[in-house]
């Protein structure tokens, strides 16, 4: 095969390569899974500041160039399910395309076109461009640190008569120190670096004496990069990609080998996070092809190009197959490229041993097999891995379909979304509503939080907006008050159960506050200038927020240790403080607080004028509390400098707080 329909065929492949990776690439997979979202902790931790070469979690370390490249990334083309994926999809393309050029210019066009009808259609290799994870760089390492070593020693089939350029030597040592910073495998592909170039050294008198010297400034260039890494391994030797690079501790080698051999040919990955849970990495006769084109190198060992493929895949083959849960995808990575390009030479070997009249059905058998990888690949990957119940719970699908259903919605109606964990500042844990906000790829959507377990927002004094409720239990364990409001609406098909609810309650809203004048009268504080009386709703406080009246509840009778709930409704005039909080007390006479409750259950900083909120408040009361009768007062404060808004009548100050009635403590 000339060298020209070589690049046209290996062009054409690189296309369908693409449509494999982009296709539905914000839906598929719809979310994200737990090891994704500690590299994308890590990544928003850069950008914080946090740059470390090792970070610790949790007693592991984990190597933090990947984090720094994907919060550079994601600075420039924006966050998201897409924005956080583009690297992994760029990466693998680009591994790709290295590894054509490696198999093409060792082995000739026609192995490196059959390596790329191997791994385009891979479906490992394209779950793995859709991941967020550090191992979609392992491909691209490997195939690249192989083609600098090729193209430094002259390894090519084609002698150049010319010695490489100096850049080739430069780029060998920065891709040999930068990816120690990725991967604690990177170290057994300096070892494979080491000992071929020591290989190569064994007849000196192939190499020229300006190659050796080039050569030697490489391995210095590679220190001098891997140092700041060197010193603090030694110094976090618990943390360092040296007591990570075998995870097989404990586990039979023999057992370990036999389950990832099986996993290539037989039974694959069961993790539904890697995989379709059993299929192979690839299909047996391409595995056959594999063992064919393994042989093949075995025999001619002697020539360099067949020493290098072989020496990289004996020095890689203990970390890739020693895993303890293998068959392990992503511990066989950095030996899949390798696998494209055994097969393109067992291919080959097949093709050339035949008689003439015979390489007809070669040809069409492999076709079939291409054929039939592509047919496989997208059948498991479009049709059969989506709809796995373990591939959904793995990638949080539920918060993923929503965020997507937001990157649609949110910018044409107003859009509540629920969070439990709005008032949570101590749990660390990522909520159903962060994590859908961590897959939105439109970060500027006008959104409004509140958490619904005790408050709810009606946007533009209860006109038609959506409410998202994230936790798949988040309706059911609404109050009932809330949940009544919610029944109001309609709860939208075609997304998960139970997950959006649109409303439209201006009226019945309006009729709720109305009643409120003459079901629940509210009062000024007795030692607020112009002693007491009836406050009229709407009460404005200072800082643009307005009290619209409150819901009456229960027979006001309560034990000692009991729980006095109030409902109160509560308007947004303009720019509210963004501490601005709420408190409800429980007084034995007006200024002796007996039981109180101060906080907010809405996130004031996206509030706008006419939004409208319901505040429960529920507040023990202490087991020493004597029968008697008590007073509500509530009112708002800013928690920056705990100073009260004014309440006002005709914009006239009357104190700062409101009564609401009496209780019975017996």
């Amino acid at each position: 095969m000339s060298s020209r329909i070589g690049y046209a065929l290996a062009v054409l492949l690189l296309l369908a390569g693409a449509w494999f990776r982009l296709w539905q690439i914000t839906t598929l997979p719809a979310g994200l899974h737990a090891e994704e979202i500690t590299d994308i902790r890590l990544a928003e931790s850069v950008k914080q500041g946090n740059i470390q070469v090792l970070y610790d979690l949790g007693g592991e370390g984990r190597e933090g160039l990947y984090h720094a490249g994907l919060a550079m990334l994601t600075g420039l083309v924006g966050s998201g399910l897409l924005g956080y994926t583009v690297l992994s999809l760029w990466v693998g393309m680009m591994a790709l395309a290295v590894t054509y050029a490696l198999a093409a210019r060792l082995f000739g066009p026609l192995v490196g076109v059959l390596a790329l009808a191997l791994l385009v259609p891979n479906l490992w290799l394209i779950i793995l461009s859709r991941h967020i994870t550090r191992e979609a760089l392992l491909p691209l390492l490997v195939v690249a640190v192989i083609l600098a070593l090729a193209r430094t020693l002259s390894v090519y089939r084609d002698r150049h008569p010319r010695l490489p350029e100096n850049t080739v030597f430069v780029l060998l040592g920065v891709l040999l120190g930068v990816g120690i910073y990725i991967h604690p495998a990177h170290l057994m592909l300096v070892l494979f670096s080491m000992t071929f170039i020591l290989y190569r050294f064994r007849s000196r008198r192939e190499l020229p004496p300006s190659t050796i010297a080039f050569l030697l400034f490489s391995l210095l260039l590679m220190i001098i990069i891997a140092m700041p890494y060197l010193i603090t391994s030694l110094r976090l030797p618990g943390l360092s990609g040296a007591a990570r690079v075998f995870d097989g501790a404990g586990v039979s080698p023999i057992t370990a080998l036999i389950n990832s051999l099986g996993g290539i040919f037989f039974l694959g990955d069961s993790n539904a996070a890697h995989n379709v849970p059993g299929r192979p990495l690839l299909d047996l006769a391409s595995g056959l092809l594999v063992l064919l084109g393994l042989l093949r190198t075995v025999l001619q060992w002697r020539e360099s190009r067949y020493a290098l493929l072989l020496l990289a895949t004996l020095v890689l083959l203990p970390t890739a197959v020693l895993s303890a849960h293998a068959p392990d995808f992503p511990a066989l990575t950095p030996l899949v490229p390798l696998l494209g390009i055994y097969f393109g030479l067992g291919a080959v070997a097949l093709y050339q041993s035949v008689v003439p009249r015979a390489r007809a059905l070669i040809t069409f058998g492999l076709v079939v097999i291409i054929g039939g990888n592509v047919i496989w690949a997208a059948r498991d990957l479009f049709q059969i891995w989506p709809g796995l119940p373990e591939m959904q719970t793995i990638y949080s699908t539920r918060y993923g379909q929503l965020a997507h259903y937001l990157d649609q919605t949110a910018g044409d109606i107003p859009t509540v979304i629920c969070d439990s964990q709005l008032n949570d500042v101590a749990n660390d844990e990522l909520s159903g509503a962060d994590l859908m906000l961590l897959m939105m790829n439109r970060k500027t959507a006008e959104l409004r939080f509140a958490d619904c377990g005790s408050s709810l927002i009606f946007v533009n004094g209860g006109g038609q907006q959506q409410i998202i409720l994230p936790e798949p239990d988040l309706l059911a364990k609404m109050p009932s008050y809330l949940y009544n409001w919610m029944t109001l609406g309609e709860v939208v098909a075609g997304l998960p159960i139970d997950s959006v609810v649109r409303l439209d309650v201006s009226q019945t809203l309006a009729d709720t506050i109305g009643r409120f004048t003459t079901t629940a009268p509210a009062g000024f504080a007795p030692d607020a200038p112009g002693e007491g009386g009836l406050a009229t709703p709407p009460v404005r406080f200072g800082g643009n927020i307005a009290f619209l009246g409150y819901e009456q509840t229960g027979e006001g009778t309560y034990p000692p240790g009991g729980i006095v709930t109030t409902i109160t409704y509560w308007r947004v005039d303009g720019e509210v403080p963004p501490d601005l909080r709420l408190f409800t007390h429980i007084l034995s006479d007006p200024t002796v607080i007996a039981a109180q409750n101060d906080t907010i259950s809405v996130d004031v900083r996206q509030l706008q004028s006419r939004d409208i909120f319901i505040q429960i408040m529920f507040v023990p009361l202490p087991i020493t509390t004597l029968p008697g009768t008590y007073t509500i007062s509530v009112g708002a404060y800013t928690a920056s400098n705990d100073e009260r808004m004014p309440v006002l009548d005709n914009d006239q100050p009357r104190g700062n707080r409101l009564f609401l009635g009496q209780i019975t403590v017996g």
